[in-house]
């Protein structure tokens, strides 16, 4: 995918940052700094590399260096800090002891290798990685520095991820590709839930529909239409969850869907199971 290049000056070889704000927004970027992210509240989409996937509360997520990312929430937040979220941007030079080793450094590199795809870690991999990080919030220089080591090294140590973006993704990071599937993404978030024309989009970024199509497939890995209904689907998903009181039509056509019986057919396609069936997995005993 394309990205806008982020300067980041740090001072130093690590960064944290706490963020908190009423909607995270689209921000396709990439940057030499590998970046670990972790969400303690909101919801929301998020892309790496060619991945296209929904986050909650306790996603925990590594993203290599130069592979470009973005989260964003979808719908409105009625509160200022309806979305909150720790990073911590590092180098890989702090792991690159040339001449004395250090192999208890090996898994912690083998991690850095993983995250050029990005790592997805598992619920209980994040819940146990979440709770020492909330402790690096209180640790400055050494104490904070072994304190992240010890981190790296337990997410080195664990095999329970999975790999977002595809084998063999290579980003092209072109000028005029960045803000062309930059303005292509911001536009489908913003209105997905209304009627989007392919010929529309192309005509944005004045492209023709068939080089559109052929370079959106290219730098996402999914066709123009997979993309508008996997955003819809995670947003159908949500609302399934999050509002129970609305009925399976309501989820639906909130989501862009403009029919019950398509909506159906592809949530059954995407999710390999019907919307009322996801319904009730979720239902409150």
């Amino acid at each position: 995918m394309k990205a806008s290049y982020e300067h980041i000056d740090t001072g130093s070889f690590h960064k944290q940052l706490s963020i908190s704000q009423a909607a995270f927004e689209f921000f396709w970027h990439y940057h030499p700094e590998i970046e670990l992210t972790y969400i303690l509240k909101g919801t929301g989409e998020r892309i790496v590399g060619d991945h296209t996937g929904s986050f909650s509360a306790g996603d925990l997520v590594l993203v290599g260096s130069n592979l470009p990312h973005t989260w964003t929430s979808t719908g409105s937040a009625l509160n200022p800090d309806s979305c909150k979220a720790i990073v911590v941007q590092f180098r890989s030079e702090m792991f690159d002891f040339r001449q004395g080793g250090f192999p208890e450094f090996e898994n912690i590199r083998n991690l850095i290798v993983l995250s050029q795809r990005g790592i997805r870690f598992s619920p209980a991999i994040a819940a146990e990685a979440g709770r020492q990080i909330m402790l690096l919030q209180h640790k400055q220089g050494l104490p904070w520095l072994a304190g992240f080591w010890t981190l790296l090294d337990f997410l080195g140590h664990s095999d329970d991820f999975i790999l977002l973006s595809s084998v063999g993704y290579s980003p092209s990071l072109k000028r005029l590709n960045q803000d062309r599937i930059a303005k292509v993404f911001q536009f489908m978030g913003q209105n997905f839930k209304s009627e989007i024309r392919l010929r529309k989009v192309a005509e944005m970024v004045c492209m023709t529909e068939t080089s559109f199509s052929r370079f959106f497939r290219k730098n996402t890995g999914m066709t123009f239409n997979d993309y508008l209904n996997e955003l819809r689907l995670s947003h159908a998903c949500r609302l399934l969850v999050d509002h129970p009181e609305k009925s399976i039509a309501e989820a639906g056509w909130e989501s862009g869907f403009r029919s019950s019986t398509h909506f159906n057919r592809m949530f059954l396609s995407g999710k390999g199971i019907s919307p009322s069936a996801f319904k009730k997995c979720y239902k409150k005993p």
